[in-house]
């Protein structure tokens, strides 16, 4: 071997070498715990709160008290994901409060008229605290109203909220709020996650948890999907106003197919909501069921699909139908309401209650939903002895 060759040689095992030293020391800081990788590294792109959250062992995640956090991002969850025009792509902006609890309540509550449990759609981050739901119900009502919503929570974390910060509010009315979306996978998810927890971790599987290595690798698979994104026109459709202006719209996923696991959240979905209403019933509270469908199903009727767009293939499943039926299978107490009449009726208007580039309420939406609620509450007010579905 010539001398040059042989230089060469060393060059590349003294770098690899180098490489492996810095990855050990990285792996040993980490061990030790003096540096948390996920910090310094980075969540994906609007998981504003990934490096704050407190872990808690019942409801997996929550806010620390009295947080605020403030931002922009641009493009939603679908833009995020696919390849869309510059026009069609969102500019979010967030400036929110959390009160004692981790809730997204500008004060904190000792009492309240309503209590709003549920998801990111109740939570709602990007949407100014004026144009929520709860702030807009608030004031149609006249009355206090909880916003105890949470990003990533299902029935089972919900129920858990009812009981921890829900009911010693002393509410009249409480509304479980049920994203046809993500809900009954937030169930398989949880209990996935709370099953695992009760197995102790491998030794090596635990130090994979904390590795930099598997920190930076996801981190990587992030950045590639983001830079080689698909197009998102095979997931587009076209919705035309009442004045014949079009505009197009994207959906991230299809209604779920409700597969035999998804059968089985819907079982504990409503075991949960069993429970609640025995809660509730205890505390001199009324349940009120409220279904919020995907974007897809709110704008079926008026869409027309490219050609080349799959969504022509979906179809919906028959999930608001279940929940009905099992909400009058535990009592007749307990409220329904389904929002998709209502936002239907507000895209047939030429109205868009979803953001374009993304699967949650746009100010549109939420206002829809507060009139929605507002409307059955007041047809429906405290004691009124039939609380039929709407």
């Amino acid at each position: 071997m010539s001398i040059f060759k042989r230089e060469n040689v060393q060059r590349l095992l003294l770098l690899a070498g180098s490489f492996i030293f810095a990855v050990l020391v990285l792996e040993l800081l980490g061990l030790a715990r003096t540096l948390d990788y996920r910090s310094l590294i980075g969540a994906a792109p609007h998981d504003v709160f990934s490096d704050t959250n407190l872990t808690d062992p019942e409801l997996l995640h929550i806010h620390p008290p009295h947080s605020h956090f403030s931002g922009e991002a641009r493009g939603g969850n679908f833009s995020l994901n696919f390849r869309i025009p510059s026009s069609d792509i969102t500019d979010y902006r967030w400036d929110v409060n959390y009160d004692q609890h981790g809730f997204r309540n500008d004060m904190d509550l000792k009492n309240a008229d309503i209590v709003a449990i549920g998801d990111s759609f109740v939570e709602s981050t990007a949407t100014p605290t004026a144009q929520l739901t709860t702030s807009l119900l608030a004031h149609l009502q006249g009355k206090v109203v909880a916003n105890l919503g949470q990003y990533g929570y299902g029935p089972l974390e919900e129920l858990a909220v009812l009981r921890r910060y829900g009911l010693p509010l002393q509410p009249r009315t409480v509304l479980w709020m049920f994203f046809e979306g993500n809900d009954l996978k937030d169930v398989i998810h949880y209990d996935q996650v709370t099953a695992g927890r009760a197995k102790p971790l491998s030794r090596w599987s635990a130090l994979w948890d904390r590795s930099f290595t598997r920190t930076a690798l996801a981190r990587l698979r992030i950045e590639f999907r983001l830079a080689f994104k698909p197009s998102g026109a095979k997931l587009s459709a076209v919705v035309e106003a009442p004045n014949g202006e079009t505009r197009t719209v994207y959906f991230l996923y299809p209604p779920p197919s409700l597969n035999r696991q998804d059968l089985g959240a819907l079982d504990e979905t409503v075991s949960a909501l069993a429970t609640a209403h025995q809660l509730c019933a205890a505390h001199g509270a009324r349940l009120i069921f409220v279904f919020i469908p995907t974007k897809f199903r709110a704008y079926r009727p008026l869409c027309r699909f490219p050609q080349k767009s799959e969504c022509r293939q979906w179809g919906l499943s028959d999930l608001p139908e279940r929940l009905q039926q099992a909400v009058e299978s535990i009592s007749p107490e307990i409220g329904f309401l389904d929002l998709t009449p209502d936002l239907a009726a507000g895209v047939k208007r030429g109205e868009l209650p979803y953001y374009v580039d993304d699967d949650h309420w746009s100010p549109k939406g939420h206002k829809i939903a507060a009139e929605a609620i507002n409307d059955y509450l007041s047809a429906k007010p405290v004691g009124h002895p039939g609380l039929e579905p709407r």
